[in-house]
């Protein structure tokens, strides 16, 4: 699977793979088709982990070189997971194992707009919800002082307790610090709190993801 993302992915992969753009054109977002295709037949999803519109394109292992060069010829920059966790990262999204597993609920990872609280439709984990009360959630920081970076597991004090960093990376849009940290319910956003960084206790403050969104910064 090779994703292309950005704002000019679909029309490279267009230039790209003759055939695509038929398919494709009309393809809403989160949704996939086949195609059929010079490169032969391609499974086009438009979908991606990084906050961008684009596509994750599956492909034979066989065809796969053919494919990527093509990409290359039409001014993809090919990058690594290392882009893709700063541009998932800028854009609010949690990570499995890091941001949110099962220990943890939808509610204390940034994730209560996927179960309807509100309603009266019954679902799987919705009585398990109820009976517990919300004491973390997971918030945006962004560092304030100089002197160190964001990063996983780092211990984030505040006026109503301590909590943890579950991400954290240097934003290359931003070109601050960020951070997703599990907090204590009652900080709010504008908060300030304080990040033990390798010992030094740094000022970060406390803002609601996403923090980038189609390359436009959201937060200060």
């Amino acid at each position: 699977m090779i994703a292309v993302q950005g704002p000019e992915a679909r029309d490279k992969v267009w230039r790209a793979v003759p055939g695509s753009e038929a398919a494709t054109k009309d393809l809403a977002p989160f949704n996939a088709a086949s195609a059929a295709t010079s490169n032969g037949e391609l499974f086009i999803a438009r979908t991606g982990y990084t906050g961008e519109d684009g596509f994750e394109i599956v492909v034979p292992a066989a065809d796969a070189p053919a494919l990527w060069q093509a990409l290359r010829d039409a001014g993809v920059t090919p990058c690594g997971l290392g882009a893709r966790d700063t541009l998932r990262l800028e854009a609010g999204m949690n990570l499995y194992g890091q941001d949110m597993d099962e220990s943890v609920s939808p509610l204390e990872s940034g994730l209560g707009w996927t179960v309807d609280m509100k309603g009266d439709r019954d679902f799987v984990g919705r009585a398990a919800l109820l009976v517990k009360p919300l004491s973390r959630r997971l918030a945006g920081l962004v560092l304030q002082d100089a002197g160190g970076v964001l990063r996983a597991q780092q211990c984030v004090h505040t006026e109503h307790g301590d909590g943890e960093i579950t991400s954290g990376t240097f934003s290359p849009t931003m070109k601050k610090s960020i951070a997703l940290a599990r907090l204590p319910a009652a900080v709010a956003d504008g908060d300030t709190v304080r990040v033990d960084v390798r010992g030094r206790l740094l000022g970060a403050r406390v803002v609601k993801p996403p923090f980038v969104r189609q390359g436009r910064v959201l937060v200060a």
